[in-house]
């Protein structure tokens, strides 16, 4: 009976101390990340959709110099945002993890464009101004 409590004690002791050791090495590196960190083409300028939010979500451009806005859905999640004009001028497909969507603000008349992406009930709101100099 003493032998049995005896192998039990030891056993006990050997996991609390492999327990105590800390995390394993594997445990200690940091996350992986995929990012785009590549310069837009020129004239182009990139919002980013990341953390449910556009970043800028605020954008005022002149379309002689930067006439394309490209959206690129860096969310590391499963959803699908559609990116929609509030005036019905623009619409992208599902955009999923990693998708684009481009509209050339220069085929369309200078003004205020406020947009949304929806998520599930919320709407994530943005707007571009294509007035220079205003």
């Amino acid at each position: 009976m003493r032998r049995t409590w005896l192998v039990m004690l030891l056993a006990l002791a050997v996991v609390s101390a492999a327990c105590a050791s800390g995390p394993s090495s594997d445990n200690l590196r940091p996350p992986t990340t995929t990012s785009t960190t590549e310069a837009p083409p020129e004239g182009v300028y990139v919002i980013i959709i990341q953390n449910g939010a556009f970043r800028p979500s605020i954008v005022e451009i002149d379309p002689a110099v930067n006439p394309v806005i490209e959206w690129r859905h860096q969310d590391q999640d499963r959803f699908e945002y559609v990116i929609r004009s509030d005036s019905g001028v623009f619409e992208s497909e599902p955009l999923g993890a990693g998708d684009t969507f481009q509209f050339d603000f220069s085929t369309v008349p200078p003004g205020i464009y406020r947009y949304t992406a929806e998520l599930g009930l919320n709407r994530i709101p943005g707007s571009i101004d294509t007035r220079p100099e205003q």
